[in-house]
């Protein structure tokens, strides 16, 4: 399967120049940041379990929020977007991406377990 971009942005920093870089694919999202030493990080979007948005008034009069993943990840178990514009759409974007990856991988939990007694 290809690789595509479905997302690509930088925190909103209040004018200030960011080094963090997100980018969300169809199968993982990856994050990148710093100067002199750049790091990244990635979780694969079938591990993702959840997302939410948090705005603040503040936050939703400058169009940006934050987008919190969930995921089953060992290293990132939570991962958090932070002040990233229009964050309902690219959340939206993200967890639909996950729902499609999660079908794609056939990586299904179990949530809940019936036993007929």
């Amino acid at each position: 399967m290809e690789e595509r971009i479905l997302w690509s942005g930088k925190p909103f920093n209040y004018g200030l120049p960011s080094f963090t870089k997100y980018t969300v694919s169809n199968t993982r999202i990856i994050m990148e940041s710093g100067v002199l030493t750049r790091k990244r990080k990635e979780i694969r979007l079938y591990r993702i379990r959840d997302g939410s948005t948090k705005r603040n008034l503040w936050e939703r009069i400058w169009g940006i929020g934050d987008i919190t993943v969930i995921s089953t990840d060992a290293d990132l178990p939570v991962f958090v977007l932070r002040n990233i514009r229009n964050a309902v759409a690219v959340a939206d974007i993200l967890l639909n991406a996950a729902d499609e990856s999660r079908k794609t991988n056939r990586a299904f939990e179990m949530t809940e377990v019936h036993t007929d007694q």
